[in-house]
């Protein structure tokens, strides 16, 4: 997708909550809970007028430079397009269940947080192997691919334990909130060690 095309597709999307943002201002605090611990409590607040309009143009921003990043010649379109949408489903995610617990709705963030997480674990897996190995894309460097003759295996790999740790990160949603903490770390550890095996 070129990148005039993203950039219209998507800020607009990003950018669309201000105008749910903006019918609920009078009834927003004026100091917004905007980060919770793993068992939903408070551990985050930020001024109404930043929540509203400051988080999308943060968000906004963000997506521009992704899409903006020159790329090498070698790419993954269909990786690049699933990629791009990340941020925006991300912020509509975030903005509306941010709006809808400062309202007073009982609104459970630790599993609508997991079941994202878990979705773009298990989009991103399903694309990685499409991935030439030579890819220098986003900033996400595979320039130490290039030189492995199983470069190609390797990412199937990747996307393998991707695709697994989000079914895990869904079923985790169902026990307690530890269990979905244990899974991410053992996760992340796993995504980091895995160059070197």
């Amino acid at each position: 997708m070129k990148t005039k095309t993203s950039l219209a597709l998507t800020l607009p999307i990003i950018l669309a909550p201000i105008l749910y943002g903006l019918a609920m201002y009078s009834r927003l605090p004026q100091t917004m809970a905007t980060h919770w611990g793993i068992n939903n409590q408070v551990n985050g607040t930020m001024p109404k007028a930043f929540m509203v309009f400051g988080l999308p143009v943060l968000m906004a921003i963000f997506q521009a430079v992704v899409i903006l990043v020159p790329r090498k010649k070698t790419t993954a379109p269909r990786f690049e397009r699933m990629v791009i949408w990340i941020m925006p489903v991300i912020t509509i995610v975030a903005y509306l269940m941010t709006i809808q617990i400062n309202l007073g709705h009982n609104v459970d963030i630790r599993r609508i947080a997991v079941v994202l997480v878990a979705a773009i674990m298990i989009a991103m897996g399903n694309y990685l192997p499409t991935v030439p190995a030579e890819y220098n894309g986003y900033k996400w460097s595979m320039r130490h691919m290039a030189n492995r003759p199983d470069a190609k295996k390797v990412l199937r790999r990747y996307g393998y334990v991707m695709v697994a740790f989000g079914l895990l990160l869904l079923i985790s949603i169902f026990f307690t909130p530890i269990v979905s903490a244990v899974i991410l770390g053992i996760m992340i550890v796993v995504l980091v060690i895995m160059p070197f095996i």
